[in-house]
């Protein structure tokens, strides 16, 4: 609970003693004042109109009691008013906080995705280009040569999406002879060879790529284990009980 929570219901609190105590001294008075009614024979009890003074001065200090009793109560009820006027408004600027975070994000994920666009959107015209300038090839003699420079734009053009994505953050994951992560890495296929000492990826199907510690893409790769070394157990055992004299 914070501090703010408490006061408002330590005074909850407060107010609700200060009530229960003005409506106990209100009993108490009301009980009193019908313990001071005449009873029994007239000629023992004071006259009409007539009461001992330490009474009156009882009842005087009740009421000054329940006076002051009444003042703390509406006071603590004004406080208890101005705390849930706080309250409202404290958690009318939270929520108001929360849509401004929202916004900020949303507003810097736009960017983020502005800046890529414009780099994709430029290399595709690259992509365009080369697609048009292979289409529009019409003499046979020419159709390797533009096959061949067709090629090389196509390299050209992954190059430049690779250097985009380092822009951004984005590496590729170091897998082909690495020792096997499944954190990073996607095993499609498996053998074995007794050229590695440890499951070792010897060849990537598809490149992985992460951000910071973020997987984006897990590498597909194949998998080479250690070879499994024969068991001679069997086979001591067979010569030793042919060695053994009968």
């Amino acid at each position: 609970m914070s501090g703010k929570d408490k006061k408002h219901h330590n005074n909850e609190q407060q107010h609700d003693a200060a009530s229960k105590e003005i409506y106990d001294n209100k009993k108490e008075l009301h009980e009193h004042m019908n313990a001071q009614e005449p009873v029994g024979d007239s000629s023992t009890n004071p006259s009409d109109g007539e009461e001992p003074q330490a009474t009156q001065d009882q009842l005087q200090q009740k009421e000054d009691a329940l006076q002051k009793l009444q003042e703390e109560l509406n006071k603590k009820n004004e406080e208890l008013t101005a705390l849930k006027d706080l309250l409202v408004r404290r958690q009318a600027d939270f929520e108001n906080y929360k849509k401004r975070v929202i916004r900020m994000q949303e507003d810097d994920r736009k960017l983020a995705i502005k800046d890529m666009a414009l780099d994709v959107i430029t290399i595709n015209d690259d992509l365009i280009r080369a697609i048009e300038a292979a289409s529009n090839v019409q003499n046979v003699e020419n159709l390797a040569e533009a096959h061949t420079s067709f090629v090389e734009g196509v390299k050209i053009i992954s190059r430049q999406i690779e250097d985009m994505l380092k822009r951004y953050g984005v590496e590729e994951i170091e897998s082909f002879n690495q020792p096997f992560d499944p954190e990073y890495n996607e095993a499609i296929e498996i053998d074995e060879s007794p050229d590695v000492e440890k499951d070792t990826i010897t060849k990537v199907y598809q490149k992985g790529f992460k951000l910071d510690k973020y997987v984006i893409r897990a590498a597909r790769v194949k998998v080479t284990r250690p070879a499994k070394k024969p068991d001679t157990t069997n086979e001591k055992a067979e010569e030793n009980t042919t060695a053994s004299p009968h």
